[in-house]
């Protein structure tokens, strides 16, 4: 009874670890600073062509709407810093080379 009791507990174990995995390949973009009248949703990009194209930046409009089902204003949109411009003297060359973006909103009165 008690093997029967462990092997269910790792097959429990073992789906909660896949659904958690699937579950965080599913948002490119998240909801990084939020008020309540608005906030800063961001994603990665790598190149020029992801602002406006990717998956994260949908991601992010959609993470605006449901937040703002009324509608929304943006504020300021562009490239967020990852790191401070004196890190990132000391690290240079051992960052990663993908770019946060992000679009900082409010929501319609």
């Amino acid at each position: 009874m008690r093997n029967g009791s462990v092997a269910r507990c790792r097959i429990n174990l073992a789906v909660l670890c896949v659904a958690s995995a699937l579950y965080g390949c599913g948002h490119e973009a998240s909801l990084t600073r939020e008020t309540p009248t608005g906030g800063l949703v961001t994603w990665s990009v790598q190149s020029e062509g992801d602002i406006l194209s990717s998956a994260g930046r949908r991601d992010a409009l959609r993470l605006i709407k449901e937040k703002c089902p009324e509608g929304s204003r943006l504020v300021r949109e562009g490239e967020v810093p990852k790191v401070s411009q004196t890190a990132d003297r000391h690290w240079r060359g051992h960052m990663g080379t993908d770019r946060i973006w992000g679009i900082q909103f409010t929501c319609a009165p």
